[in-house]
């Protein structure tokens, strides 16, 4: 609650593929020789080196605020995007107040600061947490415009919405309340659900289903839609497109009390978001309490964003609970975990293959951070002649890493057929699945081990296999 202001050539395409999730995970692994082991096995195996060094991936983290006004109307800078991204941020948060729109239509011009605002995020490496309100003062009567207009609003911002959804991370809900906290409202009364069901119905809508929405509280989800605290999300039911699987969370008063100011009003709804959470993105920011201390311990608040499977969180606000964890000496875990963070373990091939004959090839990686990756995400293994670029073998394991849980080792086994002799260097890539995006290595996933990345490509290489 704030108070302040893909061109490849592929010649040949997988004989086996799999991909299995195993429960054994070593917590600390100890660095080994990259150069690989023949063992007894008949195979080559390849330890990898992990680092806890902190580096950028997409769609997770902290994040940097960026506020637009009707009164002093700029859009966001491509230098500014780029800066932040350099800078370790890949998310940005916009908060679009529409102070001169309560009571009629949004005009091209504001609209227009939106769009090149988005193509500024696409030109950047970044993308964005949104929200639209009507104004950031409790005290500036009315606080939202009437729920027709409000519909209203949300149809313009549809085409947007719909242009530029490779660049967002997640929309808030909004709307509704200063700062679209949907707490300090005028014309939505508290209890007044069905109103705020049909804001989130319209917002369903117009935000494309590949995208989730996130609300304040785990009480406006349950009661716009009639959910109790027995309905959570189940696997099943997990990226479906449902509105049940695509209404997610953001907590603005995260450790600012023992309930989050009343985000979490009895232990049974903080367990029904825990629980929720394990598909849908949780983030928000921290505050004050309401005496103007917080609760934000590094062990407290660790706690929580385990149990949460915090996906972002907001580096501007509340500045005095992140100094905590500064001091504290967890703020550089924070950096490496909230949201996800994949740890290659140890690469298996197939000892000394022959042109022509299967290579097999076995990846193990954990994820160590808080959450999984929540919107779709492509995964491919290649295989990439040293001697000959253009002789690239491609395989699309069938693995989702948003099912990639945190401590739980996975197992990505495929095969190839090189055709050629040579040496051959064996990649990971994890791109964005937006055709726009795939190809950009700002928006592939890293791995967090030593000497794997490739920043021209975004391909995490793993190690290489010399063919007979």
């Amino acid at each position: 609650m704030r108070k302040l202001v893909y061109p490849f050539i592929v010649l040949f395409v997988l004989a086996f593929v799999s991909c299995d999730p195993k429960q054994e995970v070593e917590p600390n692994p100890q660095p080994a020789d990259t150069t690989g082991i023949p063992v007894d096995d008949g195979y080559r195996h390849t330890r990898l080196v992990v680092t806890d060094s902190l580096f950028c991936n997409p769609e997770r983290g902290f994040h940097k605020c960026v506020e637009c006004h009707t009164a002093s109307l700029s859009a966001l800078s491509v230098s500014v995007a780029r800066a932040y991204y350099n800078a370790g941020y890949t998310l940005i948060h916009f908060d679009f107040y529409m102070e001169d729109y309560r009571d009629k239509l949004i005009e091209d011009s504001y609209l227009d600061v939106v769009r090149q605002s988005m193509q500024a995020l696409r030109e950047s490496g970044c993308k964005g947490v949104i929200r639209f309100a009507y104004t950031n003062n409790e005290n500036q009567e009315p606080r939202e415009a009437k729920e027709e207009l409000v519909l209203q609003h949300i149809a313009q911002i549809k085409p947007i919405l719909q242009e530029y959804v490779d660049v967002i991370f997640t929309m808030e809900a909004g709307f509704i309340g200063t700062w679209g906290e949907w707490y300090y409202t005028t014309w939505f009364k508290r209890t007044d659900y069905e109103s705020r069901r049909h804001v989130l119905d319209a917002l369903l809508d117009a935000l494309p289903v590949e995208r989730q929405l996130c609300v304040r509280t785990p009480q406006f989800k349950m009661k716009c839609y009639g959910w109790e605290l027995k309905d959570t999300l189940t696997r099943a039911e997990a990226y479906s497109g449902t509105p049940k699987a695509r209404l997610a969370a953001h907590d603005d008063a995260i450790m600012a009390d023992n309930s989050d100011l009343g985000t979490f009003n009895t232990p049974e709804q903080r367990a029904y978001w825990e629980a929720e959470s394990k598909y849908l993105i949780y983030g928000g920011e921290s505050c004050p309490g309401s005496n103007g201390s917080t609760v934000g311990s590094c062990d407290k608040t660790m706690d929580q964003f385990q149990k949460m499977h915090i996906c972002y969180i907001n580096n501007d606000y509340y500045r005095p609970t992140i100094n905590i964890w500064n001091k504290g000496g967890c703020l550089d875990e924070f950096k490496r975990c909230i949201g996800y963070r994949f740890e290659g373990r140890e690469v298996v091939t197939t000892y000394n293959p022959k042109a022509g004959e299967e290579l097999m090839a076995k990846l193990t990686l954990v994820n160590v951070g808080y959450s999984t990756p929540k919107n779709p995400r492509d995964i491919e293994m290649l295989l990439i002649n040293k001697a000959d670029p253009k002789d690239i073998y491609r395989v699309v394991p069938d693995c989702d890493p948003r099912f990639w849980f945190t401590d739980v080792m996975q197992t990505i086994e495929v095969s190839f057929v090189p055709k050629k002799a040579g040496e051959y260097k064996l990649y990971l890539n994890l791109p964005d699945p937006m055709p726009n995006l795939h190809s950009n290595p700002r928006y592939s996933i890293r791995l967090a081990n030593e000497g794997v990345w490739d920043e021209q490509t975004g391909y995490n290489y793993l190690t290489t296999v010399t063919v007979e």
